[in-house]
């Protein structure tokens, strides 16, 4: 016998869920932005959009279910991004 095909909601449900949650991460973040926070309103937005691109490498871009490799090379990214933003800004904290 064949197996039961799932429904759409099926398939949409983890896609739905994160999409859910980028919603609620995009309104905290936006309603961050008119708390008089001082100079740790920067810090709480970036510390928002780390939590949001885990969640799309995670779960969007599969690497929960992805092999080592993968993994290996999307962390690679991540750290020559952190290399190449800790050098421009080195520069311009530099810079009279």
């Amino acid at each position: 016998m064949s197996e039961r095909r799932p429904s759409v909601w099926e398939l949409a449900r983890g896609p739905a869920a994160v999409w859910a949650l980028l919603v609620v991460l995009l309104a905290v973040s936006a309603g961050s932005a008119y708390m008089p926070l001082g100079g740790i309103n920067a810090a709480v937005n970036l510390a928002i959009a780390t939590v949001m691109i885990g969640v799309l490498a995670v779960f969007l871009m599969n690497l929960r279910w992805a092999s080592t490799l993968v993994r290996i090379v999307a962390a690679s990214g991540l750290l020559w991004l952190v290399f190449m933003l800790g050098l421009t800004f080195t520069d311009y904290l530099s810079r009279p």
